[in-house]
């Protein structure tokens, strides 16, 4: 196995690393937990100064005019390049759960009188409550399937036989937020388009970290998070992509901003044409000016090679972990495939949640804990080394050896 250290030597987005907020006070934390709350751009101090200071603290309203209108745009075209997408298919809006939520409905409505929604039960949970929301406010007899694939090595071909003409939305995340499983956008495009479904997908775990190519792969609707992978910040607004070929797609929640004119302050203005349509309330001015950062070095660094370094990540990481933990009871549940999954790992073991605890208290470690039995580990290109990789295991066994599961044992915290 290369050292880590030449592995550093040769990397050549080793210096985007610089570019991230470090606590001086914790030299030696290893950050792990990305892939749900990535680190802060140090451009956002200068981003906060301009638009909190100058722009809100010196312009006051006169900021409309000067550059907040188009803010949610900007960025939006900003994560569509990231996607794929063409200019004005991206905006910022609500959070995940309600553009999630307008998406759905608007598949619905269009693909009535279908009334089954698909998904599957690796789906983030709020994903799935969402959906069931969703049906209530489309129409009577709108139901969700949940179809059985987290016990499925590949589940694609259980979640394919599932969709049929009765299907209106099968609505995915992209990556499992568990397993880290990675779904073939291509394929279940293919097979929903063939029997007149709409996908509406979830990017939130993927977006920044795995090359997404919506034209090319068929991607009709999808959302996403900005504050994992895209290092927008905690609450920062998420973002909905339509595709300019679905035009009949309507926002479920018209409102003045999602309007043609909308200060002309007319109730009966016509929705707005392009992506604006899926606009409802006030931009999120100042966390929507946080997200662009991130999203800028994420272009500077090129996702080809933010993928290629993701994977030799994962891959370090999965193979020390059969080195040297499997024999404390550490269990790899994330595909081995590169192709099959995202930047996250998981991992079981019976005392997960000590484990992590121990990690976080003692050994400056940041992963997290999902019940019952996992601890995830986010490998965020931009600002992970191959150094980290190593003495994240090491300091794994160190807790195991080192009796900090004992320690931990009995420990609940709030936020896992």
């Amino acid at each position: 196995m290369i050292s880590a250290t030449e592995l550093d030597a040769q990397d050549p987005l080793a210096g985007f690393r610089d570019r991230f907020v470090h606590n001086s006070s914790e030299p030696g934390l290893i950050y792990l937990d990305g892939n749900s709350l990535g680190r802060q751009p140090l451009a956002v101090a200068d981003v906060v100064a301009r638009v909190v200071d100058r722009e809100w603290g010196d312009r006051l309203i006169r900021g409309w005019n000067e550059g907040w209108l188009e803010i949610a745009d900007g960025v939006g075209d900003l994560i569509g390049e990231v996607l794929g997408a063409r200019p004005g298919e991206v905006t910022l809006a609500e959070n995940t759960s309600v553009c999630l939520y307008k998406a759905v409905v608007a598949a619905l409505r269009e693909r009535s009188p279908r009334q089954k929604v698909l998904t599957d039960d690796a789906n983030f949970p709020s994903d799935i409550q969402i959906l069931r929301s969703a049906c209530r406010s489309a129409g009577s007899g709108q139901r969700v399937e949940v179809v059985e694939t987290s016990a499925t090595a590949d589940p694609t071909a259980v979640l394919l036989d599932a969709i049929d003409e009765s299907t209106a939305v099968v609505s995915l995340s992209h990556v499992a937020y568990r397993s880290g499983w990675r779904w073939d956008l291509k394929a279940v495009n293919r097979a929903a388009r063939r029997a007149g479904a709409l996908v509406v997908w979830d990017f939130s775990h993927s977006v920044g970290a795995i090359p997404i190519h919506v034209a090319a792969e068929g991607v009709d609707i999808a959302v996403g998070c900005t504050y994992k992978y895209l290092n927008g910040g905690p609450g920062a607004p998420a973002f909905i992509y339509v595709s300019s070929q679905q035009k009949g797609l309507s926002n479920p929640i018209s409102g003045w901003f999602g309007s043609q004119k909308p200060f002309d302050f007319d109730h009966q203005s016509p929705p707005a044409k392009g992506i604006q349509r899926f606009l409802t309330g006030t931009p999120h001015v100042v966390s929507a000016a946080l997200v662009q950062p991130g999203i800028e070095l994420l272009l500077e660094a090129g996702m080809p090679r933010v993928y290629e370094k993701s994977v030799m990540l994962t891959e370090r990481f999965i193979d020390l972990c059969d080195k040297k933990l499997a024999k404390f009871g550490f269990e790899i549940v994330t595909p081995l495939d590169p192709e099959s999954r995202g930047s996250h790992v998981a991992v079981s073991h019976p005392e997960a949640q000590a484990v992590c605890l121990a990690l976080l208290n003692e050994q400056s470690v940041i992963p997290d804990f999902r019940p019952p039995d996992l601890l995830r580990f986010g490998f965020a290109p931009l600002y992970i080394s191959f150094a980290d990789v190593d003495s994240t295991v090491k300091r794994i066994v160190d807790v195991v050896e080192g009796g900090g599961i004992d320690r931990w044992k009995d420990k609940t915290p709030l936020v896992p």
